[in-house]
Protein backbone atom coordinates (compact mmCIF):
# COMPACT_ATOMS: atom_id res chain seq x y z
CA UNK A 1 0.00 0.00 0.00
CA UNK A 2 1.40 3.87 -0.70
CA UNK A 3 1.65 6.45 0.91
CA UNK A 4 -1.76 8.05 -0.47
CA UNK A 5 -4.04 4.95 0.47
CA UNK A 6 -2.21 4.55 4.15
CA UNK A 7 -3.73 7.80 4.64
CA UNK A 8 -7.01 7.33 2.83
CA UNK A 9 -7.40 4.22 5.34
CA UNK A 10 -6.72 5.95 8.71
CA UNK A 11 -8.86 8.53 7.88
CA UNK A 12 -12.81 8.18 8.17
CA UNK A 13 -13.50 12.37 7.17
CA UNK A 14 -11.73 13.51 4.02
CA UNK A 15 -12.03 16.75 2.36
CA UNK A 16 -10.17 17.63 -1.35
CA UNK A 17 -9.39 20.78 -1.88
CA UNK A 18 -7.88 22.78 -4.80
CA UNK A 19 -6.25 26.81 -5.95
CA UNK A 20 -9.39 29.84 -6.04
CA UNK A 21 -10.71 30.22 -9.74
CA UNK A 22 -9.85 26.42 -10.42
CA UNK A 23 -8.81 25.45 -14.20
CA UNK A 24 -9.51 21.77 -15.46
CA UNK A 25 -6.72 19.78 -13.52
CA UNK A 26 -7.66 21.35 -10.13
CA UNK A 27 -11.43 20.20 -11.03
CA UNK A 28 -10.16 17.04 -13.03
CA UNK A 29 -7.46 15.98 -10.19
CA UNK A 30 -9.79 16.82 -7.38
CA UNK A 31 -12.68 14.69 -8.90
CA UNK A 32 -10.33 11.67 -9.81
CA UNK A 33 -9.27 11.74 -6.01
CA UNK A 34 -13.11 11.59 -5.09
CA UNK A 35 -14.68 9.08 -7.13
CA UNK A 36 -11.52 6.68 -6.50
CA UNK A 37 -11.73 6.87 -2.81
CA UNK A 38 -15.52 5.97 -3.70
CA UNK A 39 -14.42 3.43 -5.48
CA UNK A 40 -11.99 1.64 -3.24
CA UNK A 41 -13.83 2.38 0.20
CA UNK A 42 -17.47 3.33 -0.88
CA UNK A 43 -19.44 4.85 2.16
CA UNK A 44 -16.87 3.72 4.92
CA UNK A 45 -15.43 7.30 4.13
CA UNK A 46 -17.39 10.67 4.70
CA UNK A 47 -15.48 12.54 1.83
CA UNK A 48 -16.43 16.11 0.65
CA UNK A 49 -14.77 18.51 -2.15
CA UNK A 50 -14.42 22.06 -1.89
CA UNK A 51 -13.92 24.49 -4.28
CA UNK A 52 -14.31 28.40 -5.64
CA UNK A 53 -16.75 28.39 -8.06
CA UNK A 54 -16.07 27.72 -11.43
CA UNK A 55 -17.14 27.65 -15.17
CA UNK A 56 -20.53 25.53 -15.84
CA UNK A 57 -18.99 23.69 -18.95
CA UNK A 58 -16.78 21.02 -16.10
CA UNK A 59 -20.48 20.12 -14.93
CA UNK A 60 -20.00 17.58 -17.82
CA UNK A 61 -17.59 15.83 -15.61
CA UNK A 62 -18.58 12.74 -13.84
CA UNK A 63 -19.46 14.24 -10.03
CA UNK A 64 -18.40 17.75 -10.38
CA UNK A 65 -21.87 17.80 -8.79
CA UNK A 66 -20.67 16.95 -5.72
CA UNK A 67 -18.41 20.06 -5.41
CA UNK A 68 -19.54 22.18 -2.44
CA UNK A 69 -18.37 26.39 -2.46
CA UNK A 70 -19.70 27.00 1.16
CA UNK A 71 -17.87 27.16 3.91
CA UNK A 72 -20.45 26.00 6.55
CA UNK A 73 -19.03 22.76 7.81
CA UNK A 74 -17.25 22.80 11.45
CA UNK A 75 -16.01 19.17 10.61
CA UNK A 76 -12.11 18.69 11.59
CA UNK A 77 -11.18 16.50 8.73
CA UNK A 78 -9.00 13.36 9.48
CA UNK A 79 -7.22 13.82 6.33
CA UNK A 80 -7.08 16.80 3.92
CA UNK A 81 -5.96 16.23 0.58
CA UNK A 82 -4.84 19.60 -1.98
CA UNK A 83 -4.58 19.11 -5.49
CA UNK A 84 -2.91 21.47 -7.84
CA UNK A 85 -2.07 24.83 -5.25
CA UNK A 86 1.35 26.36 -5.42
CA UNK A 87 0.72 28.28 -1.59
CA UNK A 88 -1.96 28.21 1.16
CA UNK A 89 -3.33 31.66 -0.16
CA UNK A 90 -4.72 29.71 -3.26
CA UNK A 91 -6.93 27.83 -1.12
CA UNK A 92 -8.50 30.84 -0.66
CA UNK A 93 -10.71 30.64 2.43
CA UNK A 94 -11.08 26.68 2.52
CA UNK A 95 -7.54 26.87 3.85
CA UNK A 96 -9.54 26.54 7.70
CA UNK A 97 -9.98 23.01 6.72
CA UNK A 98 -6.81 22.87 5.36
CA UNK A 99 -5.09 23.90 8.66
CA UNK A 100 -7.31 22.02 11.31
CA UNK A 101 -7.27 18.91 9.31
CA UNK A 102 -4.80 16.02 11.37
CA UNK A 103 -3.31 14.93 8.20
CA UNK A 104 -2.58 16.66 4.54
CA UNK A 105 -1.29 15.42 1.55
CA UNK A 106 -0.81 17.83 -1.89
CA UNK A 107 -0.15 17.10 -5.15
CA UNK A 108 1.31 19.31 -7.20
CA UNK A 109 3.56 20.25 -10.03
CA UNK A 110 4.01 24.07 -9.40
CA UNK A 111 7.64 25.07 -8.86
CA UNK A 112 8.71 26.35 -5.55
CA UNK A 113 5.64 24.55 -3.76
CA UNK A 114 5.28 26.02 -0.25
CA UNK A 115 2.40 24.43 1.41
CA UNK A 116 3.29 22.96 4.52
CA UNK A 117 1.07 19.62 3.55
CA UNK A 118 2.48 16.53 6.05
CA UNK A 119 3.39 14.75 2.76
CA UNK A 120 4.43 16.43 -0.62
CA UNK A 121 4.22 14.99 -4.06
CA UNK A 122 5.43 17.38 -5.93
CA UNK A 123 6.78 17.20 -9.51
CA UNK A 124 7.39 20.67 -11.49
CA UNK A 125 8.53 18.43 -14.56
CA UNK A 126 5.09 17.33 -14.68
CA UNK A 127 2.92 18.66 -17.32
CA UNK A 128 -0.30 18.71 -14.92
CA UNK A 129 -1.07 17.89 -10.93
CA UNK A 130 -3.33 15.21 -12.85
CA UNK A 131 -0.06 13.74 -14.07
CA UNK A 132 1.61 13.57 -11.14
CA UNK A 133 -1.59 11.94 -9.11
CA UNK A 134 -2.05 9.11 -11.37
CA UNK A 135 1.10 6.47 -10.24
CA UNK A 136 0.13 6.60 -6.25
CA UNK A 137 -3.64 5.04 -7.72
CA UNK A 138 -4.39 1.82 -7.39
CA UNK A 139 -4.83 0.33 -11.22
CA UNK A 140 -8.15 -1.36 -10.04
CA UNK A 141 -10.20 1.09 -8.72
CA UNK A 142 -9.77 3.38 -11.79
CA UNK A 143 -12.55 3.49 -13.77
CA UNK A 144 -14.34 5.56 -16.68
CA UNK A 145 -15.10 8.34 -14.37
CA UNK A 146 -11.77 8.31 -12.92
CA UNK A 147 -9.84 8.14 -16.08
CA UNK A 148 -12.59 11.30 -17.89
CA UNK A 149 -11.38 13.37 -14.58
CA UNK A 150 -6.95 12.65 -15.61
CA UNK A 151 -7.81 13.24 -19.00
CA UNK A 152 -9.22 17.00 -18.84
CA UNK A 153 -6.54 17.57 -16.35
CA UNK A 154 -3.94 16.51 -18.91
CA UNK A 155 -5.27 18.01 -21.79
CA UNK A 156 -6.32 21.06 -20.42
CA UNK A 157 -2.61 22.42 -18.91
CA UNK A 158 -1.07 20.83 -22.07
CA UNK A 159 -3.05 23.39 -24.45
CA UNK A 160 -4.53 19.90 -25.75
CA UNK A 161 -0.71 18.56 -25.94
CA UNK A 162 0.84 21.63 -27.34
CA UNK A 163 2.25 22.88 -24.64
CA UNK A 164 6.90 22.41 -24.29
CA UNK A 165 6.01 20.72 -21.26
CA UNK A 166 4.27 17.84 -22.99
CA UNK A 167 6.31 14.86 -22.87
CA UNK A 168 6.43 11.05 -24.02
CA UNK A 169 4.92 10.20 -20.45
CA UNK A 170 1.72 12.45 -21.35
CA UNK A 171 0.32 11.08 -23.85
CA UNK A 172 1.08 7.23 -23.04
CA UNK A 173 -0.82 8.58 -20.32
CA UNK A 174 -3.39 10.15 -22.25
CA UNK A 175 -3.87 6.99 -24.36
CA UNK A 176 -3.93 4.25 -21.28
CA UNK A 177 -6.89 6.52 -19.79
CA UNK A 178 -8.72 6.90 -23.63
CA UNK A 179 -8.48 2.55 -23.22
CA UNK A 180 -11.18 3.48 -20.25
CA UNK A 181 -13.95 4.28 -23.26
CA UNK A 182 -15.16 7.96 -22.37
CA UNK A 183 -16.39 10.06 -25.16
CA UNK A 184 -12.76 11.90 -24.96
CA UNK A 185 -14.05 14.52 -28.46
CA UNK A 186 -17.47 15.48 -26.13
CA UNK A 187 -15.54 16.16 -23.18
CA UNK A 188 -12.79 18.34 -25.26
CA UNK A 189 -15.16 19.66 -27.09
CA UNK A 190 -17.36 21.06 -24.31
CA UNK A 191 -14.89 22.40 -21.77
CA UNK A 192 -12.35 23.93 -24.33
CA UNK A 193 -13.56 24.34 -27.97
CA UNK A 194 -17.43 25.61 -27.13
CA UNK A 195 -18.17 28.99 -26.21
CA UNK A 196 -21.28 31.18 -25.82
CA UNK A 197 -22.48 34.23 -27.52
CA UNK A 198 -21.35 36.50 -24.90
CA UNK A 199 -17.96 34.40 -24.78
CA UNK A 200 -17.21 35.44 -28.14
CA UNK A 201 -18.73 39.13 -27.65
CA UNK A 202 -16.41 39.19 -24.77
CA UNK A 203 -13.24 37.80 -26.53
CA UNK A 204 -13.90 40.23 -29.75
CA UNK A 205 -13.99 43.43 -27.28
CA UNK A 206 -10.29 41.95 -26.03
CA UNK A 207 -9.23 41.67 -29.33
CA UNK A 208 -10.43 45.13 -30.77
CA UNK A 209 -8.32 45.91 -27.31
CA UNK A 210 -5.70 44.11 -28.07
CA UNK A 211 -2.22 46.01 -27.98
CA UNK A 212 1.25 44.60 -29.45
CA UNK A 213 3.92 46.34 -26.78
CA UNK A 214 7.75 45.82 -25.41
CA UNK A 215 8.92 46.06 -29.10
CA UNK A 216 6.29 43.77 -30.30
CA UNK A 217 7.00 41.02 -28.01
CA UNK A 218 3.87 41.31 -25.76
CA UNK A 219 0.13 40.95 -26.94
CA UNK A 220 -1.66 42.46 -23.93
CA UNK A 221 -5.42 43.45 -23.28
CA UNK A 222 -7.77 43.25 -20.87
CA UNK A 223 -11.70 44.00 -19.61
CA UNK A 224 -12.95 46.21 -17.27
CA UNK A 225 -15.86 45.18 -14.97
CA UNK A 226 -18.68 46.85 -16.76
CA UNK A 227 -17.94 44.65 -19.77
CA UNK A 228 -18.36 41.86 -17.34
CA UNK A 229 -21.53 42.96 -16.36
CA UNK A 230 -23.19 44.10 -19.69
CA UNK A 231 -22.55 40.90 -21.06
CA UNK A 232 -23.90 39.21 -17.29
CA UNK A 233 -20.68 37.38 -17.92
CA UNK A 234 -17.87 36.54 -15.05
CA UNK A 235 -14.25 35.47 -14.53
CA UNK A 236 -14.87 32.00 -15.25
CA UNK A 237 -16.13 32.89 -18.73
CA UNK A 238 -13.27 34.60 -20.16
CA UNK A 239 -10.46 32.12 -19.20
CA UNK A 240 -9.64 30.63 -22.43
CA UNK A 241 -8.84 34.43 -23.91
CA UNK A 242 -5.59 34.15 -22.72
CA UNK A 243 -5.25 31.45 -25.18
CA UNK A 244 -6.09 33.11 -27.86
CA UNK A 245 -3.75 35.86 -27.06
CA UNK A 246 -0.84 33.28 -26.70
CA UNK A 247 -1.78 32.10 -30.36
CA UNK A 248 -0.25 35.75 -31.94
CA UNK A 249 2.74 35.33 -34.41
CA UNK A 250 6.00 36.44 -33.14
CA UNK A 251 5.03 37.46 -30.06
CA UNK A 252 6.88 35.35 -26.92
CA UNK A 253 4.54 36.49 -23.96
CA UNK A 254 0.68 36.84 -24.39
CA UNK A 255 -1.00 38.70 -21.65
CA UNK A 256 -4.79 39.32 -20.18
CA UNK A 257 -6.04 41.70 -16.94
CA UNK A 258 -8.90 41.48 -15.64
CA UNK A 259 -11.25 42.46 -12.71
CA UNK A 260 -10.90 40.49 -9.34
CA UNK A 261 -11.97 43.54 -7.00
CA UNK A 262 -12.45 47.27 -6.59
CA UNK A 263 -9.03 48.77 -8.52
CA UNK A 264 -7.47 45.46 -8.19
CA UNK A 265 -6.99 43.17 -11.63
CA UNK A 266 -5.54 39.45 -12.22
CA UNK A 267 -3.23 39.04 -14.89
CA UNK A 268 -2.78 36.07 -16.69
CA UNK A 269 0.31 35.52 -18.92
CA UNK A 270 1.82 32.82 -21.22
CA UNK A 271 5.02 32.45 -22.54
CA UNK A 272 6.36 30.75 -25.48
CA UNK A 273 10.41 31.27 -25.04
CA UNK A 274 11.48 29.32 -21.65
CA UNK A 275 13.90 31.77 -21.23
CA UNK A 276 11.58 34.34 -20.17
CA UNK A 277 9.86 32.56 -17.00
CA UNK A 278 6.92 34.36 -16.23
CA UNK A 279 6.21 32.86 -12.64
CA UNK A 280 9.50 34.36 -11.77
CA UNK A 281 7.81 37.91 -12.97
CA UNK A 282 4.54 36.65 -11.11
CA UNK A 283 6.15 36.32 -8.01
CA UNK A 284 7.14 40.00 -8.23
CA UNK A 285 3.87 41.23 -8.43
CA UNK A 286 1.48 38.90 -5.66
CA UNK A 287 1.46 36.00 -7.99
CA UNK A 288 2.92 32.64 -8.99
CA UNK A 289 2.65 29.59 -11.21
CA UNK A 290 5.19 27.92 -14.11
CA UNK A 291 7.75 28.90 -16.50
CA UNK A 292 5.32 29.39 -19.03
CA UNK A 293 1.98 29.82 -17.48
CA UNK A 294 1.43 32.30 -14.61
CA UNK A 295 -0.69 34.63 -12.75
CA UNK A 296 -0.27 38.06 -10.65
CA UNK A 297 -2.27 41.19 -9.56
CA UNK A 298 -1.39 44.41 -10.16
CA UNK A 299 -3.62 47.37 -8.02
CA UNK A 300 -5.28 50.64 -9.57
CA UNK A 301 -7.15 52.18 -12.09
CA UNK A 302 -5.98 50.07 -15.05
CA UNK A 303 -4.63 53.21 -17.47
CA UNK A 304 -2.29 53.38 -14.50
CA UNK A 305 -1.72 49.42 -14.24
CA UNK A 306 -1.62 49.64 -18.26
CA UNK A 307 1.35 51.67 -17.93
CA UNK A 308 3.13 50.22 -15.02
CA UNK A 309 2.23 46.85 -16.26
CA UNK A 310 4.17 47.79 -19.76
CA UNK A 311 7.12 49.25 -18.41
CA UNK A 312 7.48 46.31 -15.78
CA UNK A 313 7.52 43.92 -18.30
CA UNK A 314 9.86 45.25 -20.40
CA UNK A 315 12.33 45.61 -18.00
CA UNK A 316 11.38 42.20 -17.06
CA UNK A 317 12.53 40.99 -20.70
CA UNK A 318 15.57 42.89 -21.17
CA UNK A 319 17.27 41.79 -18.49
CA UNK A 320 16.46 38.47 -18.94
CA UNK A 321 17.59 38.74 -22.64
CA UNK A 322 20.95 40.43 -21.85
CA UNK A 323 21.77 38.07 -19.36
CA UNK A 324 21.80 34.88 -22.59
Amino acid sequence: MGIFDERIEKAKTICILGHQTPDGDCIGSALAIYKYIKNKYGEDKTLKIYLDEFSKKFLILPNADKIRHDLNDATVFDLAIIVDAGNVERLKDFKRYFEEAKDSIIFDHHENNNVPAKVSVVSPESIATCEVLYPFLDKAYIDKDVATCLYVGLATDSGIFRYKATTKKTFLLASELIDYGFDFTKILDTIVFDNSIKQRKAQGIAFDRLKLICKGKVSYSYLLQEELDELNINKNDIDNIIVYLREIENIKIASFAYPVGVNTYKFSLRSKDDALNVAEFAKEHEGGGHILAAGCIYHGDIDTISEKYEKDMAEFIEGRENNK
